[in-house]
């Protein structure tokens, strides 16, 4: 009995000692892998906590952009009034085209917005890049036209007037890639004075300043080189080589650029081909040139106006006309004060925008006057000395800043006289020019411009020859919007 007993305590010894021995090993793994599994959370503690800090740096930069817009867009408080400032519709296109895009793409990698699903939720008005494109050629248009300096426009500046809030330098840039070297050149050197100064110790500053740089030089490389101005390209490669001299594009285009220079004088008999700057005619030219005078004056013609009473008919004998006449020859004769503020603005309210069919190139946009415009405008006839009927149909126009100066020829209408009725004159710009005689007229608000189109030569105006001299054109609304009534007399 007694081995019996000692073998079965030996057994369970041995037993002891070997589930003791498996016990040591698996607790010696689950040691390790428990030490594995700290230090793999310490690693994930460590990234959420870099994440962390990346993603309130987002965030804060998101909140720098978001309060730096909400200041501009909470100076808007006349809408008409804010959008007919082409500083202000290339702002809020460029905005658009890059500042939003920037954080929406920032929003979506910090929050994980699913932008599809947040603008199917919304139907959102936005810009296309032809509409940003189109804001820029309309801004160098109107540069074009008044010689506007382009530091000043940078500055948000207008003819001395405050218009807009100022432009960066990549806005600067912008508008420099798209304009000739005539022109580009000063927005090139708006963009460098607009770069972080060098007293700005800042790493952010710094860095935003070199790359800025050398962004604004490949630019004017391009352009230069474009333009054929071989020197001065050859001039910004160098220059740009000092900032990155190991850039191979960079030397490829000093190499072509200084190839250029060695070809360019060529033996007799040798041409190259060049590109034909397309340039303004004498009188394109001209009408610029009144459409900057007319800028400067509220009102240009006449140094004189006077009142006529005549009691023909009752409505003149009640309320004399002031008139100003503008030229004899052709007769140009501008009316004051032919509507009241308050027929004004029903006039306004009973104006459509017109669906214009037809394929040719107006420089205004038309619009379409209601019956009962019509029928409000039939006064005119009195102030005019005419009969019901005499005057056309009127037909409303709508000039802005986007529309461009063209001479109007009036001789296949078949009218002997025009008139031209404002019901909302621009901030600035507008005039009505007459480029043979070198006359320009601001009509202000509720004035009304008539003037002939046929010499006075033959027994009637109906059997004589189209006046050439009568040929009119409106000059770009460089501020705001002009908004006025047509018509001819028969």
């Amino acid at each position: 009995m007694q081995m019996p007993m000692a073998f079965s305590v030996l057994w369970l010894l041995q037993l002891f000692l070997l589930t003791e021995k498996v016990i040591g090993t698996n607790f010696a793994r689950g040691e390790e892998q428990l030490e594995a599994l700290l230090a793999t959370e310490t690693q994930l503690i460590d990234e959420l906590r870099d994440y962390i800090e990346r993603l309130e740096l987002q965030l804060e930069e998101i909140r720098r952009e978001t309060s730096a817009i909400e200041e501009i867009h909470s100076q808007v408080v006349d809408v008409e009034k804010y959008m007919g400032n082409p500083l202000n519709v290339l702002g809020i296109l460029k905005r658009f085209d890059s500042v939003w895009p920037k954080l929406e793409q920032q929003a979506n990698e910090t929050l994980l917005i699913n932008s599809e699903q947040a603008s199917s939720d919304k139907d959102l008005i936005l810009p296309s890049e032809e509409d940003y494109e189109e804001s820029l050629n309309q801004l160098l248009h109107l540069q074009s036209v008044y010689e506007l300096d382009s530091n000043s426009l940078s500055l948000g500046m207008v003819n001395g007037l405050k218009l807009g809030s100022a432009m960066s330098w990549g806005d600067c840039l912008e508008v420099a890639r798209k304009s000739d070297f005539s022109v580009a050149r000063f927005w090139l050197e708006s963009a460098l004075e607009k770069l972080p100064a060098a007293s700005e110790n800042s790493t952010e500053a710094q860095r935003e300043r070199e790359s800025g740089r050398v962004h604004i030089l490949e630019a004017a490389l391009n352009i230069e080189y474009r333009a054929g101005e071989l020197s001065r390209a050859l001039a910004t490669a160098e220059e740009l080589l000092l900032l990155l001299p190991m850039n191979q594009n960079i030397q490829k285009a000093k190499r072509k650029i200084e190839k250029a220079m060695a070809k360019k004088e060529l033996p007799k008999g040798r041409h190259t081909k060049s590109k034909t700057k397309k340039t303004k005619s004498a009188e394109q030219m001209l009408i610029e040139e009144l459409c900057r005078g007319a800028t400067q004056k509220s009102t240009t013609g006449s140094r004189f106006s006077h009142c006529k009473l005549e009691g023909n008919t009752p409505w003149l004998l009640l309320q004399p006309s002031r008139l100003e006449p503008l030229s004899s020859d052709p007769y140009i004769v501008l009316h004051h004060d032919v509507l009241s503020p308050k027929e004004i603005a029903q006039l306004l309210e009973l104006i459509d925008e017109e669906e214009d069919d037809t394929n040719g190139v107006r420089s205004y946009e038309p619009l379409k006057l209601s019956k009962m415009g019509q029928k409000k405008l039939k006064r005119i006839n009195y102030r005019l000395g005419l009969k019901t009927g005499d005057l056309d149909p009127w037909t409303g126009r709508r000039h802005g800043h986007g529309h461009s100066t063209k001479l109007e020829d009036s001789s296949q209408l078949g009218n002997v006289a025009r008139v031209m009725l404002n019901l909302q004159p621009p901030g600035m710009g507008g005039a009505v020019v007459f480029p043979q005689l070198e006359l320009g007229v601001n009509v202000p608000r509720g004035s009304l411009l008539h003037w002939h189109t046929r010499s006075a030569g033959g027994s009637s105006f109906s059997s004589s020859e189209w006046d050439y001299r009568s040929g009119q054109a409106v000059c770009p609304v460089l501020l705001g919007v002009q908004l006025s009534a047509w018509t001819g007399l028969q």
